[in-house]
């Protein structure tokens, strides 16, 4: 494995291990909480903020990596929520 490989899975088993503790985050928090499509509104826009507050700082060239990897992270957090939604809308039988 080379340099750049090792760096790729890297980034990867971060990402992986983030969204792994998120998910564990999320189950105790819908375990404890009454209002579980709330705690996703409340999540959701949170995430928003969050990003939108991130946006470009100086206009350079970097700005269009940032900014693509922010939105990277928009849209799956997203997904990842709509799919939780929908979960709690219409509940496995």
């Amino acid at each position: 494995m080379n340099a750049l490989e090792k760096n790729i899975a890297t980034a990867r088993g971060e990402a992986m291990a983030a969204s792994l503790l998120a998910s564990a985050a999320m189950q105790v928090a819908f375990a404890v909480v009454a209002d579980r499509k709330g705690l996703l509104t409340k999540i959701s826009e949170e995430i928003d903020d969050v990003l939108n507050h991130s946006g470009p700082a100086r206009g350079d060239a970097g700005d269009e990596f940032i900014t693509f990897i922010r939105e990277i992270a928009r849209v799956s957090a997203m997904r990842s929520l709509d799919a939780m939604r929908q979960m709690l809308d219409n509940p496995p039988t």
